[in-house]
């Protein structure tokens, strides 16, 4: 099936995303409900500095896609219970460069390669896979890759217990300039924490498969100001 996939090369990107993310939810369900979650954080702080609907939609794509490359990384590694040893980390950092094979054999543009490729790139330099610095990375990556983190440590492991809204907030601020884009962390303060629970997110339905997010998507990506109580 990851063969028909990568082999796929006759419809333009947007529309073999259907076809990824079915293929996510088959092979990989956790990580494409996490992908789902950070798309939708992803758009709701993008809407809030004025972007372009259509580098919104493109930050959309690539939040839904960023960890697609995980499809290609062994089940063993992922679900793991305990810390990862140094090899088993080395095979996980592969999952953003398999992800880009992925997708730029489907025709997505450069800027959701880019996500995919750098979201764990970090502000200092010391990300993976390329170690890029701070000004090396696009505004939409830095977007994702704050979103990316703040899903993952209020999402729940077999290792440890998810930290609340709050407290992952107050995690990230503490590394904004390090790992973190400063002009993103102020972002993700400023929003509403009803817009960040969980378990609001996980009541968007998912990706509508022309493309266009469904009624309810969109209310759940309108600016927050909107429905703030």
């Amino acid at each position: 099936m990851l063969t028909r996939v990568n082999e796929e090369r006759t419809s333009p990107g947007v529309g073999n995303l259907d076809t990824l993310l079915t293929l996510l939810d088959t092979v990989r369900p956790h990580v494409a409900g996490h992908c789902r979650r950070v798309a939708t954080y992803s758009v709701r702080l993008a809407m809030q500095y004025g972007l372009p609907p259509k580098l919104i939609e493109t930050i959309r794509i690539g939040a839904l896609l960023h960890d697609v490359g995980k499809m290609l990384i062994r089940s063993r590694l992922l679900s793991k219970p305990g810390r990862l040893s140094d090899r088993e980390w080395t095979q996980l950092q592969d999952h953003p460069v398999l992800g880009v094979g992925l997708i730029e054999r489907l025709g997505f543009d450069d800027t959701v390669a880019e996500i995919v490729r750098s979201h764990h790139e970090r502000a200092d330099g010391c990300g993976y896979p390329d170690g890029l610095e701070s000004d090396a990375i696009s505004w939409p990556v830095r977007i994702v890759s704050v979103m990316d983190a703040f899903d993952a440590i209020t999402s729940p492991r077999a290792y440890r217990q998810s930290l609340s809204v709050e407290g992952a907030r107050s995690l990230i601020a503490r590394e904004a300039g390090t790992r973190y884009c400063p002009w993103v962390v102020s972002g993700l303060l400023s929003l509403p924490p009803r817009l960040l629970e969980p378990s609001k997110v996980d009541l968007v339905p998912p990706y509508v498969p022309d493309g266009c997010p469904n009624r309810a998507a969109s209310w759940a990506t309108e600016p927050w100001s909107a429905h703030a109580s």
